[in-house]
Parts: C-alpha cells; structure tokens; sequence
C-alpha cells in the first residue's frame, strides 16, 4: 500500500495542539516502528483525513476483518455478487465523487480508485501507460471479489459516460478505457 507523504514543495505552517498523553504515546510508537518522525506521520494522518477519511465517512463505509469479508464472499452467489457491485457502483463512487469534488466525471472515478487503493487493504491498482487506458487491480481475495469489482467499476465508468471492456481472473481485474 502506498504511503502518503506531504511533498516538500507544499507550504507549511506550525500550529500547536493539545495531544492526549495515551494518544501521543500511540502516535510516537507507530512512528518509532514506520521510521518516520511523529509530525511526519501527524501530517500523513491528516491529510489522509482530509483528502479522503472525512469523506468516506459521511458515505458511512465500514470496516471488517479479512476473514468476515471472505465468509460474506463465499456465503453469496455470483449473480447476488454481480448485482451487489452493480448497485454499489452506480451510487457509491457517485456519492464520493459530489461529494469530494463537485461532480461525477471519468478523471473522479480513477481517482476514486486510485485513493482506494491507497487506503484500503482492497486491490492494489496499476495503470499502463498505453492507449487506450487499461486500469488493473490486483487482490487475494478469489473470483467472487473479481466479478464484484468489475461489476462496480464497470457501473461507475457507465453513469461517467465512459465504456469500458472487463476481464477478471481469480486475483485481478483488467478494465479498459474505450
């Protein structure tokens, strides 16, 4: 998973806040075992925060174990999957796009992916530098999670007037932009 980090072109200011002393002492162990110093992973946090927590909180997402997440997989058939990623991709990224940016466009869906990616323990997300656009996913979680991501990714690239060609495979997906 990739790591956020502020860039130092990015302006920055001092401010002081009041820290829980059980909070700090969690915040300097983790940053003691990254190798990072605690303002830099203060600022990580942060600006994971604000660039995509606040609003995957108002979207009210959840989060559940590894092993939960498998036994809901395997519990449902692949049409009740299908269905699942079709509904959840014509209103999720939707919501995410409205409300982080505005407005539901194709560049918002890949970015939407992307800070997936970047956030989640999901999928993994590359990108070919080829034309057209070929997006791929990559995850361990078997067929089932293949059919559903391609089921929501297709639906999110439709409502942004985008077609797009899907392949899946027990640990990936391939989505190409036409």
């Amino acid at each position: 998973m990739e790591e956020n980090s502020v860039s130092p072109k990015r302006k920055t200011e001092n401010r002081s806040f009041r820290i829980d002393s059980g909070t700090l002492t969690g915040l300097e162990d983790e940053a003691a075992r990254k190798k990072v110093s605690v303002n830099t992973l203060v600022n990580q946090l942060l600006t994971d925060y604000i660039e995509v927590g606040r609003h995957r909180k108002r979207l009210g997402t959840v989060s559940l174990s590894v092993s939960a997440f498998a036994h809901v997989l395997a519990a449902a058939s692949d049409e009740d999957i299908a269905r699942a990623g079709r509904v959840s991709g014509h209103s999720v990224p939707k919501a995410y796009a409205l409300s982080k940016w505005g407005v539901e466009s194709v560049p918002n869906v890949l970015s939407f992916i992307r800070e997936n990616a970047s956030v989640t323990s999901l999928y993994d997300y590359s990108e070919s530098p080829s034309s057209p656009k070929t997006i791929t996913l990559t995850h361990s979680f078997g067929r089932k999670w293949s059919l559903y991501l391609s089921s929501f990714f297709v639906a999110a690239f439709e409502d942004a007037d985008q077609k797009v060609v899907s392949e899946i495979s027990d640990q990936a997906i391939g989505l190409k932009l036409i």
